[in-house]
Parts: structure tokens; C-alpha cells; sequence
């Protein structure tokens, strides 16, 4: 056997078979390709070019047929059938499509490939088979075939392209499934004799049905022998299309685009733009001593709680029930410890509110320790354009003994500037200082690519009460204790080289004359491919004022995933120093460990960690020990479910309210990237698209490296078009392929001549003879006749046996064959 050879995964593979593209579904073109190259000649000026014709006697002498070289002559292109190519049109890239071509190399310009392509389909198009003469309506089309790389890139007109106005008609919708989103952490410290255990489980439970989206989110904490539950809402949502409008129903945050919401129990419409608004997520940013437990409040209600490490933390998973109220952040430590500091809606940002509307009737709900009668409470909102750049907002509140009204501009000066500015007045009845108001100015400025600025500031008179002030909270010891006004400013800087640098500074006072103020800073750099970062966090008035925290890390690489830190940090007045050793193997493991000493009392910490993502569901272990007698475990596992109509499939991502379902054929352990990360098929050879964009494109592709080496996938690229709600469906074709490499002889013995070609009885050409007589079939199962034709050669036909049994993990079988005379 004589055949040049490629390594593959370590694994010797024929050149033929190389140039084949197992894992696609084709014809090996590319021997074309190198024969064709092969009759290039030099012209007399040294240039290469392909001649218009070939010495027949030249071609013979080298085993080629003259016909077979005449067609090659031609350029690369297709064979007839259908191929899966990566199309490009006009240079932007439309996945991967199943295409058509006839016997003469020409495209069908059917129904699925103009949709791919976003052509414009002609209304005499009958059937989705059907080809259109693309070419006759559009004749400066060029068609650019590569059947090397199985592309093909299409450059047309641009009037041939559909328009992208905003048209729901085309998106999925419909769907039925259950859906359960989990985020459970726990620990267990021991101090000597004593022990703490402390668990938290943020979970969301729900269904989609008919584009009805059902939901229920709560918090649910263990500390010790006593538990708390928090019902953060339980809502019913569905989006009507043609009015562009959302329905929500049950307990709900009430949306307005200038004031202040809250948590009612009613029935809320709004445009479907202001869910953007609505459920934008914060980052809350903040530096634990030790590994600590962190909680969230916002109105007063818990809205997350979590465990994290020593060092710095930035939480980007928490949903706000608005954008407009503060958020109260509780760090409790290891030691018993507690902390607190308040977070102003402006640092977390406030966008500009979405063109639209929002209506709103029900009952204030309370979910805190505050108590009150729930009043009954309607809420309006309107914004729109009144110039190219400006933006004004209009609200109106009404409660029994509250009232409120608000106006906002937004303005757009600049492409990097926008500046947003709202005055609120409120009325309570119910108190003895009942009138006031709010003014709220917040600007973001980009000063160049290197340097970007943010500031906000709030002031507001001492009867200005919001909806759930006044409501749950009659006192006037409370009124005292409120803020009166806030300031915020935060800056960022990058630089190619010396890295980005940013830091925030945020004050506030309240009526009793108390103040507070605390900052933030960080900075990252790469030298070559070490990373330098610190993190600095100052109480730079108001309680706790010895918590100021300094953490810095150098983090050096030792491989491609494998990385060294060395870390000191600073906090309470105690200095820490550690070194510790992290590394990624795969998609699914993740280790780390460290050792870090104390330099007041020269303790010594021990800690190693392991976070895994087991395809269906993530985890995350901890171990630390200070000395025999502390020690502390914790654990979390994140992830979702669905429960569907094929059964229940496990996320290893939160399920959001537009997702997916997926499968390949009934093949387990396929790995598919999707918006989320990527995911892997379950026994049954489904799995779960966690995220969709609503009324968007998702991407949806299958890792061909994780397929069986006997299969083939018709299309391992999907785009999922589904409307808000919707539970939409892919599936992955597949097929089971058997490539042989075949070494043929003539009815004497003889080994075939190289060069003769290989053709199905129709004519249809598959393939060249190499060396020593062999011949590589892409796909052995393919029952075609197959015959061998050649200059000298008495025409024959290949017969030949392939075992029984298939190696799954093979990239193709050897097998004798005979050419029998025909």
C-alpha cells in the first residue's frame, strides 16, 4: 500500500481521505482541484496559466484521461446533488445551507436558499423545490463556488435583498414546557466547638404555553435552625404582536418610565421596548475579607443572596425589580462579622427610558418587614421623540392618600453623550410633611476611545416620599433617617499597554444630618502574558470606616490553561499574602488552590476548589481550613430544567422566557454551541437552548469534533427566529456514513492504473485511482454502481465486502475489491 499520509488527532490518515472532509456530507473535489493545478504550464514570459488545451499523447503517457482533464479544465465547482455549504452573501456570512446544483455545476436558486441568503422571493415561485432563474432577474450576480472548503460566496444586487423592516410574521411562536431555573449555595463553618450553617436558593419556576410566559421567583434562606422565605413575584405575560404591546398579569414590578416603581399585585400593559428597560441587570460590585455570605435588597425586599470568596466580587446575575430605587448591600463574614453599604440606582445606571407606553392598576404589595394596608394604586407612563436627539417622559401615580407626577428629558448631543435629567413632585396625604420634590440629573460622556465619565446627582425636599415610603411607613423618625441628596462619579481610562483603569466615588446625606460616602478603584494590565490587577474599596465617612480594603494579584501563566497567582490583600486593618494555582482542563473541569498566611498573627489558610460543569447542571466545591479548629465547606450548583412534550432535559445555564429545544437524531454526549455556552445532548439525544433572542437571530452550531467519526450531519448549523414566549424546536439531521479505502485489482491481479477515474453508472464522477490501486469512497453505503474507466482499461465495475461490525471511532476501513470486466 502506497499512499501519502496526514496526522489527524494523532491518528495516520490517507491523503485522500484528509482532502474528503469526513465529517460533511460531499464528493472529493479537491482531487480536482490538484489535478488541475497539475496542468498548469508556464507561458513564455514565465507567467502561470492554464492552457487552452492539453497534448493528448502527454496526457496519456501520465495515466490522465483527456476527457476527464478537459472537464477539470473548467473552474472548480460542485457535483450535481445537494452539498452543505457556509454561504456568504455580499460578505456577510449566513451559516451553513443545504444547496443544489444540476448536472451541468449550475445553482438552484430555490426556496430554502434564497431564505438563507435573505433574497427576495418572486411571487410565481411555486413550490419551495421549485428553482428560480435568479440569474435571468439579477444577471451582475456572481457566483464564487468553493468546493475545497465546501463555501460559496454569492455577490448580488443589493435592490435582490430583502429589506430588514421589522416584521413579526416570520418568527416562531407557540410551544408548550415547564421550566424550573435553580442558583443554590450553602456552607458550613465550624469555629471550635461551635458550628454555623448558612444556605440560600434563588429559584424560578414557571411555564411557557401558547406565547403565555408563567413565572414565580423567590429566595429561600437557612441560617441555622431559622428560615425565611421571599415571594419576589408571580406573574402571567404574553406579547401581542401587531399592537407591539405586553400584557402582564399577578404580582408584578410596576414600570414607569420617570418614577420610581413598586411591587403591585394587579395587571400591567406596556410596550414591548420597555422590557429592555425592565429587566436590565446590575452589576453590584464589592470586596468580602473572607468567604462571606452577600445579600441584596431593593424597596426593602431580599432580591439575591449568594456566598463568595475572599477578594474582590462582582455579581452580574441580579435582577432589580427597577432602575430607579437604591440597593442595599449586606457582606456577612466569616467570623460573624457584618457590613452594609448602599449602592445608589444612578452608579448601577439609568438608561433612557424606551419609546412607548405603560399602564398599570392593582395593589401595593408588600414582601418586606414593613407593614401596611395595600392600597390600591393606578400608574401611567408615556416617552417619545420630540426632536432627532431628545427624548421626553411623562408619569402620573395615584394611590388613596399618594400622589405623584413626573417629567423627563433625555438628550443625545453628542454620538458619546447622553444626558438625562427628571423632576418628580409627591403628595401623601398621610403624613405630616405630605408635599415634595425630586430632581434627579445623570450624565455619561465619552471624552475619547481612552477616556469615558459618569455622574449623577439626586436632591429632594423632606416631604418627597415615594409610593412604598408612603404606604409602609408612616413614622416620622423614618423621614429623618432618609437621604436628602446623592452624588455620583465614576471614571474609566484604557490604554493599549498600561491597561484600564477605573474608579467610582458615591455620597449621599440624609435630613438627620448623617452622611456617608465610599469609593471604589480598580486597574488591570497584561505584561507579555502576565496579568497585574487591584482592587481598592474605601468607607470614607459614615459607619464602618475601618473596613477600607486593598486587594492586589499578579496572575503568570504556566501553560495554556494552567496559571500561578500570587495575591496581597489588606482589609480591617489585617494584611494577608497567598500564593495559589488555578487551571481549566476542557470545558467541563476547573481546579484551584491556594495557601495564604496572616502577617499580624502569622496563620496560616488553606483553601482548594473545584467548579464543574457536567454537562447538565454547574457546580462549584470549596474547602478552607485555618487551623484544626476552623474550617468551612461550601457548595452551589446553578443550572435549569425543562419539562417537554420528549421529557425532561436538564440546562447546565438559567432557562430565560424565550428558549429552545434541540436534538440530533437519538445521539447522546454532542456537544452544540449556543448564546448561553455550550451544552450537550442527554441520552436521548436532546437538549436545551437556555436563551433566545426574542424577535432576534440566534445562532445555534453543532461541534462536528464531538460526532461519532461514522456520521455525517446534514446541516450542523441552525438560525432560531422566535417571537417572546415561544418554545421553538431544531433538530439536527444526521446520517450514518462508512468510508472505505479500497485496494482494487483487475480480474488478473493487476492493481488498477492511477489515474483512471472512478464514476456512478450515470456518469457521475466520484473519485481518481491513486497509487498501487487504491480508491477512497466517502460513503461506502452509497448502493450506486460504481464504475472504473481509463485509457487502456477495459471498462469495469467495483465489487467488494465490508465487514459486518462498524468502528464508530474509525475514520474509514480498508477492504480488497475486484473490478470485474463489464
Amino acid at each position: 500500500m502506497n499512499t501519502a499520509l496526514i496526522y489527524r488527532d494523532g491518528e495516520a490518515v490517507p491523503a485522500i481521505q484528509a482532502a474528503a472532509r469526513p465529517r460533511l456530507l460531499r464528493r472529493p473535489a479537491p482531487l480536482a482541484l490538484l489535478l488541475t493545478n497539475a496542468l498548469m504550464v508556464l507561458n513564455a514570459q514565465g507567467n502561470v496559466s492554464l492552457p487552452t488545451s492539453f497534448d493528448k499523447n502527454t496526457l496519456l503517457l501520465r495515466g490522465i484521461d483527456p476527457a476527464l482533464a478537459t472537464s477539470l479544465m473548467q473552474a472548480p465547482r460542485f457535483t450535481a446533488g445537494k452539498h452543505p455549504v457556509t454561504l456568504t452573501v455580499n460578505g456577510q456570512r449566513h451559516g451553513r445551507v443545504d444547496v443544489r446544483f444540476n448536472r451541468e455545476g449550475a445553482l438552484c436558486f430555490d426556496r430554502t436558499l434564497l431564505d438563507a441568503a435573505s433574497l427576495n422571493v418572486p411571487s410565481r415561485l411555486l413550490g419551495d423545490s421549485q428553482c428560480h432563474d435568479f440569474l435571468g432577474t439579477s444577471p451582475q450576480t456572481v457566483i464564487e463556488q468553493d468546493p475545497a472548503n465546501l463555501a460559496m460566496a454569492l455577490i448580488v444586487p443589493t435592490d435582490a435583498i430583502r429589506p430588514t423592516a421589522r416584521d413579526f410574521s416570520g418568527y416562531r411562536t407557540g410551544g408548550f414546557a415547564g421550566m424550573l431555573n435553580y442558583d443554590i449555595t450553602g456552607l458550613h463553618s465550624r469555629f471550635g466547638d461551635r458550628s454555623s450553617r448558612y444556605a440560600a436558593a434563588n429559584t424560578e419556576l414557571g411555564f411557557n404555553a401558547g406565547d403565555w410566559i408563567v413565572r414565580s421567583r423567590q429566595v429561600q434562606s437557612w441560617q441555622d435552625d431559622r428560615s425565611r422565605t421571599t415571594h419576589i413575584a408571580a406573574y402571567a405575560q404574553r406579547t401581542f404582536v401587531s399592537q407591539e404591546a405586553v400584557l402582564q398579569a399577578g404580582q408584578i414590578n410596576l414600570y414607569n418610565p420617570v418614577l420610581a416603581g413598586a411591587q403591585i399585585t394587579g395587571v400591567q400593559i406596556l410596550n414591548e421596548h420597555a422590557l429592555q428597560v425592565e429587566g436590565q441587570n446590575a452589576v453590584i460590585e464589592g470586596i468580602a475579607h473572607s468567604q462571606a455570605q452577600v445579600e441584596i435588597r431593593q424597596n426593602g425586599s431580599l432580591i439575591h443572596s449568594t456566598v463568595v470568596p475572599a477578594g474582590p466580587f462582582a455579581l452580574n446575575n441580579v435582577r432589580r425589580l427597577n432602575s430607579r430605587s437604591d440597593v442595599h448591600v449586606t457582606v456577612r463574614e466569616a467570623d460573624g462579622s457584618e457590613r452594609s453599604f448602599t449602592i445608589s440606582a444612578a452608579t448601577l445606571g439609568i438608561d433612557l427610558p424606551a419609546p412607548g407606553y405603560s399602564l398599570a392598576a392593582g395593589q401595593v404589595r408588600s414582601t418586606g418587614a414593613e407593614q401596611g394596608d395595600d392600597p390600591w394604586v393606578i400608574s401611567g407612563g408615556w416617552s417619545a421623540a420630540i426632536a432627532p436627539q431628545a427624548l421626553f417622559s411623562a408619569g402620573l401615580t395615584g394611590a388613596a392618600d399618594y400622589r405623584a407626577a413626573g417629567v423627563g428629558v433625555g438628550l443625545l448631543p453628542s454620538p458619546g453623550t447622553q444626558v438625562q435629567a427628571t423632576l418628580t413632585a409627591a403628595d401623601a396625604t398621610g403624613s405630616k410633611v405630605s408635599q415634595g420634590l425630586q430632581a434627579d440629573l445623570n450624565v455619561t460622556h465619552r471624552l475619547s476611545d481612552q477616556w469615558a465619565l459618569n455622574g449623577g446627582s439626586a436632591y429632594r425636599t423632606f416631604g418627597y416620599r415615594q409610593l412604598e415610603d408612603a404606604v409602609f411607613d408612616r413614622t416620622s423618625d423614618f423621614s429623618q433617617s432618609r437621604y436628602r441628596d446623592q452624588q455620583s462619579a465614576s471614571l474609566s481610562w484604557s490604554h493599549p499597554w498600561l491597561g484600564v483603569f477605573s474608579g467610582g466615588l458615591s455620597r449621599s446625606s440624609t435630613f438627620d444630618g448623617q452622611s456617608s460616602s465610599r469609593a471604589i478603584a480598580s486597574w488591570g494590565t497584561r505584561v507579555a502574558s502576565v496579568s497585574v490587577s487591584t482592587t481598592a474599596e474605601w468607607q470614607i465617612s459614615g459607619m464602618n470606616r475601618a473596613d477600607n480594603s486593598v486587594y492586589l494579584n499578579l496572575s503568570i501563566p504556566l501553560g495554556e490553561n494552567r496559571r500561578a497567582s500570587t495575591w496581597v490583600r489588606s482589609s480591617a486593618g489585617e494584611s494577608r499574602s497567598g500564593v495559589g494555582l488555578s487551571e481549566q482542563i476542557g470545558d467541563q473541569l476547573a481546579y484551584r488552590v491556594g495557601v495564604e498566611r496572616d502577617t499580624r498573627d502569622r496563620q496560616v489558610q488553606s483553601t482548594a476548589g473545584v467548579s464543574l460543569l457536567p454537562r447538565y447542571t454547574q457546580l462549584d466545591l470549596n474547602y478552607t481550613r485555618a487551623d484544626a479548629e476552623r474550617s468551612s465547606y461550601q457548595a452551589s450548583a446553578r443550572g435549569g430544567a425543562v419539562l417537554h412534550g420528549g421529557g425532561l432535559t436538564l440546562s447546565p445555564y438559567p432557562v430565560s422566557d424565550t428558549f429552545a429545544l434541540l436534538s440530533v437524531g437519538d445521539m447522546g454526549a454532542i456537544k452544540v454551541t449556543t448564546p448561553s455556552g455550550p451544552v450537550w445532548t442527554d441520552w436521548q439525544g436532546q437538549a436545551v437552548i437556555p436563551q433566545v433572542a426574542a424577535y432576534g437571530r440566534s445562532k445555534v452550531e453543532v461541534d462536528p469534533k464531538s460526532l461519532p467519526r461514522n456520521v455525517d450531519i446534514h446541516n450542523g448549523l441552525a438560525m432560531i427566529t422566535a417571537g417572546r414566549g415561544a418554545v421553538d424546536s431544531v433538530e439536527f439531521g444526521i446520517s450514518l456514513t462508512r468510508r472505505a479505502l479500497l485496494k482494487v485489482t483487475t480480474a488478473n491481479g493487476a492493481p488498477l492504473p492511477r489515474g483512471a477515474a472512478v464514476n456512478t453508472a450515470d456518469g457521475e464522477f466520484i473519485t481518481l485511482v491513486q497509487d498501487g490501486g487504491l480508491v477512497f469512497l466517502p460513503n461506502a453505503l452509497d448502493s450506486r454502481t460504481l464504475r472504473v474507466t481509463a485509457p487502456g482499461l477495459e471498462r469495469c465495475e467495483l465489487s467488494f465486502e465490508l465487514p459486518q461490525d462498524v468502528d464508530p471511532q474509525a475514520y474509514y476501513e480498508t477492504a480488497p475489491a475486484k473490478c470485474r470486466a463489464l
